[in-house]
């Protein structure tokens, strides 16, 4: 069995990089009493499965975490608590709520469930992810009239680097989804789709192509799609 976390990561928190989410993770398992499993081996090491790493310094409300669990510890939905819990049985609402207020400000556990393990690992089956993210230092007009350029156009080149060398890669067929979405005080607000296989694009590389004399306000992960028995999914939805 395992439990499978949805969790959000905002606020200042964004600065906090993927590792330091991982030991920040961990930490709050331990605290209430997850009976986690661990490696083998001279330093054993607590087994779980993010899925896409964030770039630093963007939020999200979509982040994912498989942690796989003792098998006999899970009966009718309720997971038996160990260490400075132990003797306690929570559901998975219970458990939500105690992620939730051992982890920092900033990080919200906002939907979990335990499931059979198994299958493709998350890092590996998301297929695409949501984005919202605001531009800074241009007109609206000016960004929609990009955005029609863009989703007209078969070709949207942009520069990366590959083997330490500069390359221009064709990024149009991964652009899935793109509109402007409002504005903030930040400036203009992009909605878009971006693919994550065979490459994952980021949307620092849609601002080059959109806006590249700009720079973005605060960028936000809203979706996480994997699929499912032929059809687009999020890989846990959100509690009621």
């Amino acid at each position: 069995m395992r439990l499978r976390i949805r969790f959000s990561k905002t606020g200042k928190v964004r600065f906090v990089g993927h590792r330091d989410v991982a030991r920040i993770m961990e930490r709050a398992l331990r605290r209430v009493g997850v009976p986690v499993t661990y490696s083998e081996g001279f330093s054993p090491r607590l087994k779980m499965s993010f899925g896409l790493a964030l770039p630093t310094c963007y939020e999200s409300g979509a982040e994912y975490l498989d942690v796989p669990l003792e098998s006999e510890s899970v009966e009718h939905q309720t997971i038996a608590c160990v260490g400075w819990a132990k003797g306690e049985r929570r559901n998975e609402q219970q458990m939500q709520i105690a992620l939730s207020e051992a982890l920092p400000e900033g990080f919200e556990v906002i939907a979990l469930r335990v499931e059979p393990s198994g299958g493709v690992s998350l890092q590996e089956s998301v297929m695409s992810c949501g984005w919202e993210f605001d531009i800074r230092g241009i007109k609206p007009s000016q960004v929609e009239e990009k955005v029609e350029q863009v989703l007209s156009s078969t070709t949207v080149e942009v520069e990366r680097k590959k083997k330490n060398e500069l390359v221009r890669e064709n990024i149009r067929a991964g652009i899935m989804h793109l509109s402007v979405d409002g504005e903030s005080e930040r400036g203009v607000i992009i909605a878009t789709e971006l693919a994550a296989k065979p490459r994952v694009i980021r949307p620092s590389e849609l601002l080059s192509a959109l806006a590249p004399n700009s720079e973005i306000g605060v960028a936000r992960r809203t979706h996480q799609w994997i699929e499912q028995d032929g059809q687009r999914v999020e890989p846990l939805l959100l509690s009621n």
